[in-house]
């Protein structure tokens, strides 16, 4: 379905949290659910209206073999808490330090003791960020991506094996400068990673440069070279002299 974002009905809100975050089409809706959008959506972004537009009209079926937090007793306050973080299936529980979830706002004892309680019925194990730390302090990552490691299922090395620079794209939340020092450690520590459709400068500049490029003209990927004009073209490769034959190399060009 190649139906816009920006031509559905749905409120301007919606579509401009959909449009930020890289949904252009409804078909690049397709294999998401409840909890794969709500890794890809920043944290300040309550993700529960979004579903709530997209579900009745077809393109964002609820996850399969779940419990919802509708579905178990539980009092308003924990679930208003939850549904604040983005929280609405308890499997999701699992991939948040509990370091994390001790913040969440309106969290009390009373309130913890209730989610514990809730965990234990129903298997749910609440986990520390410290072994994750442990793990991968020697690699020096930045300390801010350690909750997206865990968030993404990332406890060792070999678990980047066959991940594209687009999924760290995906882990790091869309937070570029992240993803760039993330995609130099992980090549530094003999990780390749897999080709996707497009290329991020970094991939084919050394990291001075493809930064350079990200904060003086806010390109970061091959591909958005064929929307600049010929001027914007031209103060870049004033600044990158060499990027221009660089490109030429690539299979396809922009």
């Amino acid at each position: 379905m190649n139906t816009k974002i920006q031509d559905l009905n749905i409120s301007p809100t919606v579509k401009s949290a959909l449009l930020s975050t890289g949904f252009t089409k409804v078909s690049d809706l397709a294999g998401h659910n409840y909890i794969t959008l709500a890794k890809i959506f920043p944290k300040n972004c309550i993700v529960e209206p979004i579903i709530n537009e997209l579900n009745p009209l077809g393109y964002l079926l609820p996850p399969e073999n779940e419990i919802s937090i509708y579905d178990i007793p539980i009092s308003s306050r924990l679930q208003n808490t939850l549904i604040r973080n983005n929280v609405m299936y308890l499997s999701q529980l699992s991939t948040i330090p509990k370091e994390e979830i001790a913040q969440f706002r309106n969290l009390g004892n009373k309130t913890i003791a209730e989610l514990e309680q809730i965990c234990q019925e129903y298997g749910i194990q609440i986990r520390s960020l410290s072994s994750l730390k442990e793990t991968f302090n020697k690699y020096q990552f930045p300390a801010k991506i350690y909750p997206m490691f865990f968030k993404n299922g990332i406890s060792c090395m070999n678990d980047f094996n066959h991940k594209t620079s687009y999924d760290i794209y995906t882990i790091c939340e869309q937070d570029y400068p992240l993803t760039m020092k993330a995609y130099f450690i992980l090549k530094k520590n003999g990780i390749t990673l897999d080709d996707w459709h497009d290329k991020f400068i970094f991939e084919i500049l050394p990291m001075r440069k493809a930064d350079l490029l990200w904060k003086k003209h806010k390109v970061n990927t091959v591909s958005q070279f064929s929307d600049l004009t010929g001027q914007q073209l031209k103060e870049i490769f004033s600044d990158i002299p060499a990027l221009a034959k660089t490109l030429d190399t690539l299979p396809s060009k922009f």
